[in-house]
């Protein structure tokens, strides 16, 4: 990483993130398209709880990215002793969090199921999730460490053997009749044997000690951070809960789409982090020309994503309707949507550029701001159109807007800021 940047070498960053991000969410996925199999009931109570337990990680993702950025910078500087105690002063971080949100998710739990209109088997999904919580956690902040300090092939290789498994074991534990609580016991199962390997891969370049000047460091970045992912968990919430509400039919085919929505959106977010971890380096070294160089780089592989990823999206979209959206009804929601959706795709992988830059300048601050103006316009927006005749296209047509006004205030920002 200390020579000049370049198509390649950028990509051999990115790349491997991208598809770890996505092989990542493809977990979730897989206990979606199984899940789906086994009923209407059962796939709206994932749904839901989906929604729920997003929430619940967007503190240690908060925890990760602050960290990552601060070991981006560490390893510009060829400081090693910094860049293992702030991880390790993000895993304790991280500890802590972790047994805040368990013991409040438990104790909210119970209105869940009467909030979203699910089964009751939701709340019995979500429990069993609660076991495996601080395992995610760990997995969540240590495969961020290893991924920042260049061991992307090995971190993606690990993710690829959990996805496969996690196939194996959810069909196995569907046909015995577990169902999706057979499924949830599968996600601690994998997350647990995660934590386990990372932590011992990780026992050389990550040092457990408290250091209050790190650990304040990774609290000023966590503050602004926590504050944008809170806006966009919200949203969300709200834009799940304003669909869930109009009916099953509707409910049903807005959770594929969501499930699909997360695997563009991470691995956009894995691509992103590439760029920001480059970018990060670059501030270590404070070399305005490997910065320049970063940029350029950066602004050719996103112009050329963009126009590929939307088909790429399109193909996955249809493939998993054909299996899990097979009634015409649904599948007639689903073609009203479809556009919507892949506009969005476009936009927010134009938009990575922008974003990638802005987080590797740690620029957290204005990222919140961003999150709230957007995610109001798009609660607005969704909110008043869901009560017209375009119903679920209505709501859609506020995430869309959602992501235009995104990457607006974000180019805004990069121009005026002239990074």
């Amino acid at each position: 990483m200390n020579e000049q940047i370049n198509v390649k070498k950028q990509l051999k960053i990115s790349i491997p993130i991208a598809f770890e991000n996505l092989i990542n969410i493809l977990m979730t996925l897989v206990d979606t398209l199984v899940i789906s199999l086994v009923g209407t009931k059962e796939l709206s109570a994932l749904g839901a709880m989906a929604v729920i337990l997003n929430i619940m990680q967007m503190g240690i993702q908060t925890i990760n990215v602050s960290n990552n950025t601060l070991i981006a910078k560490a390893l510009g500087e060829k400081d090693n002793e910094k860049l293992k105690l702030f991880t390790g002063n993000s895993i304790l971080l991280s500890l802590a969090l972790s047994i805040l949100i368990i013991l409040l998710i438990f104790v909210i739990h119970p209105v869940f199921p009467v909030l979203f209109k699910v089964d009751k088997i939701a709340n019995t999904y979500l429990i069993i999730r609660l076991l495996g919580f601080i395992q995610s956690s760990l997995v969540t902040v240590l495969s961020g460490h290893q991924r920042t300090i260049g061991n992307q092939k090995s971190i993606l290789k690990l993710r690829i053997f959990a996805v496969i498994l996690n196939l194996i074991l959810d069909i196995i534990v569907v046909k015995m009749g577990y169902g999706i609580v057979g499924v949830a016991l599968v996600t601690v199962f994998i997350d647990t044997i995660l934590a386990i390997y990372l932590g011992i891969f990780s026992r050389k370049n990550v040092k457990l000690k408290f250091v209050k000047s790190y650990f304040k460091e990774i609290l000023h970045l966590f503050r602004w951070n926590f504050v944008e992912r809170i806006a966009s968990r919200v949203d969300n919430f709200i834009f799940n809960l304003i669909v869930a509400r109009m009916g099953n039919l509707e409910y049903s085919v807005h959770v594929i789409l969501i499930q699909i929505a997360d695997i563009y959106e991470s691995f956009i977010q894995g691509f992103g982090d590439g760029i920001t971890i480059s970018v990060g380096i670059a501030s270590g070294k404070q070399d305005h020309k490997y910065l320049n160089n970063v940029k350029m780089v950066a602004k050719k592989i996103v112009n050329y994503a963009s126009v590929i990823l939307p088909f790429i999206i399109f193909i996955i979209s249809i493939v998993i309707m054909n299996i899990s959206l097979r009634e015409p009804q649904l599948q007639y929601i689903f073609f009203r949507v479809i556009p919507l959706f892949l506009l969005g795709t476009y936009i927010t992988m134009s938009a990575t550029y922008y974003f990638a830059i802005l987080r590797g300048n740690r620029d957290f601050k204005f990222l919140a701001k961003r999150n709230i103006i957007s995610s109001i316009v798009k609660i607005l927006v969704s909110t008043l159109l869901s009560y017209t005749s375009l119903g679920i296209v209505g709501v859609w047509i506020g995430y869309l807007i959602y992501g235009i006004v995104q990457k607006y205030l974000s180019k805004k920002r990069y121009q005026d800021l002239k990074y």
